[in-house]
């Protein structure tokens, strides 16, 4: 027995609810104050206040000695 289903409504109610998730997550993300495009969630690049940054690079001391003239 061969059962029909009317692809139709069932396409429209899946693509309705797949876009009511993607606006509802970006709703949510613009209501925290998050970026909803930036990879990762945004939290590779956030730093709280008091916490230092974890890859920071080391300074380096580099003494600036003038290059010596060169003459012919």
């Amino acid at each position: 027995m061969l059962i029909l289903v009317p692809w139709k409504p069932v396409v429209i109610v899946f693509g309705f609810l797949a876009v009511l998730m993607l606006f509802s997550y970006y709703g949510s993300a613009l209501i925290e104050g998050k970026n909803p495009l930036a990879p990762y969630g945004d939290v590779a690049n956030r730093v709280t206040p008091g916490q230092p940054a974890t890859h920071s690079t080391p300074q380096h001391k580099q003494s600036h000695k003038p290059n010596p003239v060169k003459s012919d």
